[in-house]
């Protein structure tokens, strides 16, 4: 986790290594749920990472679906980006389930 922590900071420029740590812990948990998996494998660390980047940028937008400044209105994408739901995918575990 220290190095993810590093990284990220290194990318934003960030100092706030508490913040860095609890977005990280909140994108793992999200990959997790989304995969259906109980610990990262493969380079599942890849997408925490991303979508940790993607919730350090949301602060301050939650709730906000469309954002309108000077003319130009510009739409958020809610839950998990596409690009990182295609990565995942390929880590999700099926459920099967009776008739």
């Amino acid at each position: 986790m220290a190095e993810m922590v590093s990284s990220i900071a290194k990318r934003l420029n960030v100092t706030d290594n508490e913040l860095l740590t609890d977005l990280l812990k909140e994108a793992e948990i999200q990959v997790l749920d989304y995969t259906g998996q109980k610990k990262l494998i493969g380079s599942m660390s890849i997408y925490v990472k991303k979508l940790a980047i993607i919730n350090y940028n949301r602060l301050g937008l939650e709730g906000e679906t469309q954002r309108s400044e000077g003319g130009v209105t510009n739409y958020l994408e809610i839950g998990i980006p596409k690009d990182i739901r295609q990565g995942l995918n390929h880590y999700r575990i099926a459920k099967v389930t009776r008739l």
